[in-house]
């Protein structure tokens, strides 16, 4: 997005540190010789999250190199921790709704959040949040929204108007809706379309939603949890069912696209920072943890990956043009009204299986 004086805080912060890092190595210090090792943090994080340029500034300012390995889904995510991720990873980007199974596991262990000093730019909203009251497993880093973005040309032609979830099934969308490739967020649309718990662990309940989901998968072209807003961005569908950050992205590069609000909540999940199990770098997790919360480095962040901030001084620095994009900046009051999605427990399979078969 271009968002210009969020560019000239990212510009010099970057100018800084090449600054610091050159005046280092012209020095004569203890270290100078490169003699000693380097240490390497290993980030398991969401495709799409964290900006090359922000692990290149921590890299500058600190000496740590991070290396990042991505995931489509916390599902994904899971299952590489519990096949023995945990030994490979320092740092795992969560959504809330699986942080209680990470615990029960033992694939993750507590932080010093003392040692975090830039939490205390956190919105006190999205501190002490009921899936970690004393945030003693996690640390928040951004949440995203699942919104109904259309394209308000494309609506128009083929005689579309969606002010419902269930307007989704219309058969005039036939192949042309982009959603995201997540169990819990398209099952909870089609709960709450058709007044089921999207949170409910009884299995018939679960599987009520099949036929409702059955109908979607007709209407939906691709399955797309990275990029889904190039498909909207570039008229190859008619709406999405997206992040609130391929909302903005596509927003920015296409006027035709906006954001609707249906008679139905949104669905909207907090990611959070959590420490694996067996890290053997707890201080450098926490130093990199503390490092995004700076303000100037969040602003990076949002400036590239406009999800739903939770940093207030980092949203503070961005530009007006920013904030008035919908997608980038959701309306308050939907993302009050809108459902956090929780812990199902074991029925987790259930979802998955149900969310499988619509797609196959």
């Amino acid at each position: 997005m271009k968002f210009s004086n969020v560019k000239k805080i990212v510009s010099a912060a970057l100018i800084a540190a090449l600054t610091a890092g050159l005046a280092a190595g012209c020095g004569g210090g203890e270290g100078g010789n490169g003699s000693e090792e380097q240490t390497t943090l290993h980030i398991y994080n969401w495709s799409e999250y964290i900006p090359q340029e922000v692990y290149d500034l921590f890299e500058e300012e600190t000496g740590i190199e991070v290396v990042e390995s991505t995931f489509s889904s916390n599902e994904e995510m899971l299952a590489k921790l519990t096949a023995g991720g945990s030994d490979q990873y320092d740092l795992v980007t969560a959504s809330n709704y699986v942080i209680p199974a990470m615990q029960e596991q033992g694939l993750i262990k507590e932080l010093n959040v003392s040692n975090i000093p830039n939490f205390a730019n956190l919105y006190d909203l999205y501190k002490g949040m009921d899936f970690d009251p004393e945030n003693k497993w996690s640390v928040p880093y951004m949440a995203t929204m699942t919104v109904i973005a259309v394209n308000k040309a494309k609506c128009e032609e083929l005689g579309v108007e969606i002010k419902s979830f269930n307007d989704l099934l219309d058969t005039r969308l036939e192949q042309n809706l982009v959603a995201v490739d997540d169990c819990r967020e398209i099952v909870g649309i089609a709960m709450k379309a058709t007044g089921v718990d999207p949170d409910t662990t009884d299995e018939a309940e679960i599987r009520s939603v099949e036929p409702w989901l059955g109908d979607l998968a007709k209407n939906i072209k691709i399955y797309d949890s990275d990029t889904a807003f190039a498909s909207l961005a570039s008229n190859e569908v008619a709406a999405g069912i997206v992040y609130n950050m391929d909302a903005a992205l596509a927003i920015d590069e296409n006027p035709d696209i906006e954001v609707v609000y249906t008679t139905e909540p949104c669905e909207i999940s907090v990611d959070n920072f959590v420490m694996t199990a067996n890290t053997q770098h707890q201080a450098e997790a926490e130093q990199f943890i503390d490092f995004i919360h700076r303000p100037d480095v969040y602003a990076m962040c949002l400036e590239a990956y406009p999800a739903i901030s939770m940093n207030e001084k980092g949203f503070n620095l961005m530009s007006e043009e920013y904030k008035s994009n919908e997608g980038a900046d959701p309306d308050k009051a939907e993302i009050e009204r809108a459902h956090l999605i929780g812990d199902v427990g074991d029925a987790a399979s259930i979802y998955d299986e149900v969310y499988s078969s619509m797609k196959n």
